[in-house]
Formats: structure tokens, C-alpha cells, sequence
């Protein structure tokens, strides 16, 4: 695998471009011009250090590094909570693709992923690699350190995910010699993600003051690794390895009620208000990436080096008019479908606070392929987020929700009802379905499932959801005929969906990168 073409940053411009990534960051700034300064002159004092922190923080922010490729909108489409949409069935066909789960081995956006993600990954390794030598304080060294390797197994969570066979890369490449990978086991990358998690999570805060929101806490690196475990415990029917450790259900567990216990974390009152601008680092949010128009972008070749969350333009409603809506004209992609509708029951106020429904809207609109006449309201064109300044559409302020701490309860009841601890996950089933309003039920596998469908629904959950409880269950649920439902438009071929049990819902290997492997990346099964 060529990796240097894309993953060195031989030039800190790349690190200018992430610097307003924090709240109140502009003094991160260096006085030597940026676009001067290379690696052999840069890893020096604790300022260098921040810097090229941040630049690891910015790759979270990337959805256009080849095509829009947003990983939450992605794993969307590919469940049976959304369809691909756009304008037409010529607008994006890679990302049709995704939905319809026949995905080609040269599908631009699917490379887009990878490359995003070993962007990340090469960041994380060479701070790692060179912190050790800045000089700077021990404290901002040990925190830091912490960040990057929180940072790391995030990625690769999403990189194995994604694609499960892939290079375990730790310290950055920096010779032609080593540029070819050999895939890694998942099991290793895995083990990769729980040692560094364990690592970090003691040398994280437990508070992240108001002027560096958008950094990770304790609380985030203990939920994620419960994230982590579900799904390698779920899929491959094992702990999950961490180096030399071992995290279990029983450790899994604790992690996640240490962050309900003692990370003063706690639910919202009013579960519509999360996604709003006054909801953004609310006390609901265990780890958000920040999206902001604080820096304007107008440069449509290079949609990353701005700080705007393109997922907003993307699910918007395509409104005809958008001076007699609350919503300026999106690109209708990510249009929801009638089973997530029917997944809900008609008391529950969620509803109303995840879609969107075309008959809200008061003057029309263009309806796009796929049209179901149903969109998201969680990450989405409404007109509170409107950027002040820049192309409209490229500088969306909506920040991502990763983790909330409706899915930590989430996550504890259902470790709990296998551990066969029901009144615990009774009680934390019960706070997510009081919050609004909706009766107690029986913390049942099933009932947990139905629960985190439509609480986390379109949070980009839901995919991974169902390929950890089996390949029958996610074929049972994405597998669908083709039917022209109430408000649909087009042909039922559109909205038919087959899924793919030989690939195991994974993506295919880019082939670009297979090509210039040197013959060390393989591909996967089913493509």
C-alpha cells in the first residue's frame, strides 16, 4: 500500500488549515509563516506540539477527501433507515452503490474513506513518534499523548469497520521501502484499538474546559471502548483483545458506568433541543466533532480545508423556496425510509425530532431520487445553522453528535441484560424512554435493539447495529423488494435493496491501492 502520497505532511500549511478546530484557538498560530515550516524544522517546542495536535483532530472533520464521502450518512444508507437520494440516479452513483450494496472495487467515495482515515492515522503516528523529543511541559506531553492514541483507535475503529481487512500501521512510514502493508488480522487491529483506549483513558481529563471544546475526556475514550466491544464481541463472537489485556463484559460494563456514575453526564430534558446550535456540547454530549463558520470557505477544490459540516447540505430538503421555510435548499441526499417511520411509536415525540416530513414544508420542493418524501431533522439545512459568511453550502456549523449519553445508557442495558442484570438495565432503559415521555418496558434484547433504533436513529448507529447482531438480522432488515410506498416517487426498482451476506457488509478494498501493493493488500470476500 502506497501511503506517502496522501499521508505525509512534509508541509504545516496542513496544520494552519486545522487551527480553528477548537473554540478560541487562535493563538495557536505561529508567527514563522506556516507554509515555511517542514517537519525537519517543526516538532521542536510545546506550541509545534499543539499545532500538529490539532491537525489529528482535523481529519475527524474530513467528508470530502474524494467525492462526500460523511461515514455517519454512509453507514445510514447502507441500513434500512435511509436510501441514497440526490438529485437524480445519475447525481452520485458511488453513493448509490452503498445503498443498493453492490459497491464496484473502484467506487471514489469508498476510497475516500480509506484515504481519510490513514490521513488520521499517519498524524497519530508521527506525534507519537515525535513528542517524546519537543520540549515542553510533562503534563501537556502525558495529556496529549493520551489524545493521540484516543485518536488512533478512532480511526482504525472506523477503518476495520468499514472494511475489516486492513494494514496495522503504528509508527509513520517513512521510507519508500516500507510503503507496501501487508493486511493485519482484525483481531490485531482490534487488540490495537483497546490498548491504545486503556493507555489513554488515565492520562485524559474528566473536564474539558469551555475554550477547548471538540477535545476528548476520560468519559469519551470509556464509552468508546464500550462502543468497541459491543461490536467485536457481537461479530466475531469473542472479548475484545487490548495488547496484553483482555477487556471483557464485565470491564466493558464498568467503563460505561463509571461515565454514568461519575462523569456528570446526564440526559437533556427535551430530546429536540440536542440537535439545535443551543444543544451543541450539551450535557448529553460525551464526545462531538465541531463544525463551525467561524473562518469562511469558498474553495470547492479543496472542501476540507474549511471547518463546514457538508452532511447538513447533503440531507437537506431540495426547498423550492427557501425564503418562506426554515430550511435553505439542501441536496436531499439520505432520504429516510417508511420502515424507520414505522419503527416509531405515534406518542413518541423522537419523531417529530428525527424527520422531517415533506408536509411541513410550505412552498414545495424539487423531490430527488428516492424521494420519500422524508428527511432527516437531526443533521440537516435548517436555517438556525445558516452560515453568516462563505459558500452557503460549505460552511454548515452543525456539529456531529459521536456520542451521547443516551447511547452509554444504552450500551450498560444491554451489556446488562446479557450479564443477567435486568433491574440495572431496566433502570437504564427507563431514564432513555422517560426522558420522553414514552412508558417502562421490559429490558429485553430485542426491546434495547428497537430502542437504540430510534433513539440513535440517523446518528449513523444503526448499521453497525445490525451487523453485530448476525448476518441473518442484517439481511432480514436491509433486504428489501421493490415497493412504491405512500409518498415515494419512482420506480419500485429504486427503492429495491439486496444485501450482500458474501462481502459480511463490508466495504470492498479501494483497488487503486491493491494495484500498488506490491501484491500485499488482497480483496475482500464478495467482491
Amino acid at each position: 500500500m502506497i501511503i506517502m502520497n496522501y499521508l505525509n505532511i512534509t508541509r504545516i500549511v496542513l496544520v494552519g488549515l486545522a487551527l480553528t478546530l477548537f473554540t478560541g484557538c487562535d493563538n495557536f498560530l505561529a508567527e514563522e509563516p506556516l507554509d515555511q515550516r517542514v517537519e525537519e524544522n517543526f516538532y521542536q517546542t510545546q506550541q509545534d506540539a499543539q499545532e500538529a495536535l490539532v491537525a489529528i483532530y482535523d481529519v475527524l472533520q474530513w467528508n470530502t477527501v474524494i467525492g462526500y464521502q460523511v461515514p455517519e450518512m454512509l453507514s445510514d444508507i447502507a441500513s434500512d433507515d435511509a436510501y441514497a437520494g440526490g438529485s437524480s440516479r445519475n447525481d452520485a452513483p458511488n453513493i448509490i452503490e452503498v445503498d443498493k450494496h453492490n459497491i464496484r472495487t473502484t467506487n471514489g467515495e469508498v476510497h475516500g474513506l480509506w484515504k481519510k482515515y490513514y490521513t488520521g492515522i499517519y498524524r497519530a503516528n508521527k506525534y507519537l513518534q515525535q513528542i517524546g523529543d519537543v520540549t515542553a511541559d510533562e503534563s501537556f506531553k502525558t495529556r496529549t499523548i493520551a489524545e493521540a492514541k484516543f485518536l488512533r483507535a478512532y480511526y482504525y475503529f472506523d477503518l476495520v469497520r468499514f472494511f475489516e481487512n486492513v494494514p496495522l500501521i503504528t509508527e509513520p512510514l517513512d521510507s519508500p521501502d516500507q510503503y507496501s502493508q501487508p493486511q493485519a488480522a482484525p483481531a490485531e487491529i482490534y487488540s490495537q484499538i483497546g490498548q491504545d483506549l486503556l493507555e489513554a483513558i488515565p492520562n485524559l481529563p474528566e473536564d474539558v474546559t469551555s475554550n477547548q471544546l471538540g477535545r476528548v475526556s476520560k468519559w469519551a475514550a470509556e464509552a468508546l471502548l464500550g462502543r468497541v466491544y459491543l461490536f467485536y464481541s457481537g461479530f466475531y463472537g469473542a472479548d475484545l483483545p487490548a495488547g496484553d489485556q483482555t477487556v471483557d463484559r464485565a470491564m466493558s460494563i464498568q467503563m460505561l458506568e463509571n461515565v454514568i456514575n461519575d462523569s456528570g453526564h446526564d440526559l437533556m430534558p427535551n430530546y429536540a433541543d440536542i440537535f439545535t446550535p443551543e444543544g451543541e456540547f450539551s450535557v448529553e454530549s460525551v464526545f462531538e466533532i465541531a463544525y463551525s463558520d467561524s473562518r469562511p470557505w469558498w474553495d470547492w477544490g479543496y472542501i476540507q480545508g474549511g471547518e463546514g459540516n457538508i452532511a447538513a447540505q447533503m440531507q437537506g430538503p431540495r426547498v423550492e423556496q427557501p425564503a418562506d421555510e426554515d430550511y435553505q435548499r439542501g441536496w436531499s441526499f439520505s432520504p429516510v425510509t417508511q420502515e424507520l417511520i414505522d419503527a416509531f411509536d405515534s406518542a413518541d415525540p423522537r419523531l417529530d425530532a428525527t424527520v422531517l416530513f415533506e408536509g411541513e414544508l410550505n412552498a414545495g420542493l424539487t423531490k430527488g431520487f428516492q424521494h420519500t418524501g422524508n428527511f432527516t431533522q437531526k443533521y440537516t439545512t435548517h436555517k438556525a445553522y445558516t452560515p453568516e459568511d462563505g459558500q452557503m453550502e460549505l460552511n454548515w456549523g452543525n456539529n456531529y453528535r459521536v456520542i451521547r449519553f443516551a447511547d452509554v445508557l444504552l450500551m450498560a442495558a444491554e451489556l446488562q441484560t446479557k450479564a443477567g442484570d435486568t433491574d440495572a438495565a431496566k433502570t437504564y432503559l427507563d431514564r432513555v424512554r422517560l426522558r420522553v415521555g414514552m412508558p417502562s418496558v421490559e429490558p429485553t434484547l430485542e426491546n434495547i435493539y428497537k430502542e437504540r433504533r430510534i433513539e440513535l436513529a440517523l446518528e449513523g448507529q444503526r448499521y453497525w447495529d445490525l451487523l453485530r447482531r448476525g448476518q441473518n438480522v442484517a439481511d432480514q432488515y436491509i433486504s428489501v423488494a421493490g415497493e412504491v410506498k405512500d409518498d415515494y416517487v419512482g420506480d419500485a426498482q429504486d427503492f429495491a435493496v439486496e444485501y450482500n451476506t458474501a462481502n459480511k457488509g463490508f466495504f470492498p478494498i479501494p483497488q487503486s491501492e491493491i494495484d500498488i501493493s506490491n501484491g500485499k493488500l488482497n480483496q475482500n470476500d464478495g467482491y
